[in-house]
């Protein structure tokens, strides 16, 4: 710099440089922050969402991925999780809670956003044979 120049002007070019700098970041930075805009609209505009908790979820989301730390799961990590959740559940249930999950006949209606998601699918259970009752030989009827 010159050292001529008053220091409001030097004050107001280096603003300058830094805004022009700011207007030339790569996209990377921006996207964070146009996703976390996106979220944060979505949490006021969702029925039955609490909005406190939506909006910290969005604030997480936003630092992850400002991090680089936003990552979606692989394959083998969701079955592990759909396996966990019909864990839970007595041994009565837990086979058709694991037919549920990983069937791909299941119809999926809702989402996160709205509340959950309600799978479908229809299990058939063969109905039980009744019991062989001994032949018997009718006792002849005398008139």
């Amino acid at each position: 710099m010159h050292p001529h120049l008053p220091i409001s002007l030097r004050a107001s070019l280096l603003a300058a440089s830094l805004g022009c700098a700011a207007l030339f970041a790569p996209s990377a930075q921006a996207a964070p922050t146009s996703q976390y805009q996106q979220d944060v609209q979505r949490c006021g505009t969702v029925a039955d969402v609490d909005r406190q908790a939506c909006l910290k979820e969005a604030g997480a989301a936003a630092q992850a991925a400002k991090d680089n730390t936003l990552t979606s799961p692989s394959t083998e990590t969701e079955s592990r999780h759909r396996t966990q959740r019909c864990d839970a559940l007595p041994e009565s249930q837990r086979q058709d809670c694991l037919t549920l999950m990983n069937n791909g006949n299941t119809e999926t209606q809702g989402s996160v956003l709205s509340g959950g998601v309600l799978r479908q699918t229809t299990i058939t259970i063969p109905a039980p044979t009744p019991a062989q009752a001994p032949a018997t030989t009718p006792a002849p009827v005398t008139q």
